[in-house]
């Protein structure tokens, strides 16, 4: 017996399997305020948001309804033009994922669950790096990211019993990397924290600073 949360785990896999997808999460393309990872769970919320289990066929919604939203989003949230045309095929899979639960089948969505997890941990044995594009604002090469370490993705575990509410729930790419601050840099003045006291001046007797003399010049 299938249930909304085979559905959801199957959404989820099939979107961490899509490559497309997963390098423009992994890199931050697209720029903005709003963090790659949080347009990643967007796109996942708003598709489960439509295909909430309650009518099958959707009204006005359809396998070509959602392809176009996942090109229109691809562009517009990480301009990324996708020219493979690998939406077409990840709406076709989302909409026979459901359509099966739907009818109480949830052999295709497990599949695909234990298929990307069994992809991630092959990936990890033969790490690959990405190189950013001109989709990017930053240009700095340490921000390269090693889509397999799990340093930015990290993959989810499954355990046999296929835990599909677990994976469903989880975030879709892991956890995001905290950023670093530089060894010599002090790290931000927070909001309400007083500023530092900068320390007494002392003055000499006609009210003068005292310099203190260079060394000689050889």
């Amino acid at each position: 017996m299938a249930t909304i949360d085979d559905f959801k785990a199957g959404v989820t896999a099939c979107l961490r399997s899509w490559s497309a997808f997963r390098t423009a999460v992994e890199n931050g393309w697209g720029g903005g305020t709003n963090p790659s990872f949080s347009k990643a769970e967007e796109l996942r919320n708003s598709i489960l948001q439509i295909m909430n289990g309650q009518k099958c066929p959707i009204p006005n919604f359809d396998v070509y309804d959602l392809s176009d939203n996942l090109a229109i989003y691809m562009e517009e949230e990480f301009s990324v033009t996708l020219e493979d045309k690998s939406e077409e095929q990840v709406a076709a899979t989302i909409f026979q994922i459901y359509e099966q639960c739907y009818n109480g089948d949830a052999s295709l969505a497990r599949s695909l669950v234990t298929q990307a997890e069994q992809a991630i941990a092959t990936t990890s044995q033969f790490p690959t790096h990405v190189q950013k594009t001109e989709h990017d604002e930053d240009d700095d090469d340490e921000d390269m990211v090693d889509s397999a370490t799990g340093q930015a993705v990290a993959p989810i575990n499954v355990s046999l019993d296929l835990d599909m509410a677990a994976y469903a729930s989880a975030p879709l790419f892991g956890e995001p990397k905290a950023a670093k601050t530089p060894a010599n840099e002090k790290p931000l003045r927070q909001l309400g924290e007083a500023a530092p006291v900068a320390a007494p001046v002392e003055m000499d007797d006609d009210g003068f600073a005292p310099v203190k003399p260079k060394g000689r010049r050889r």
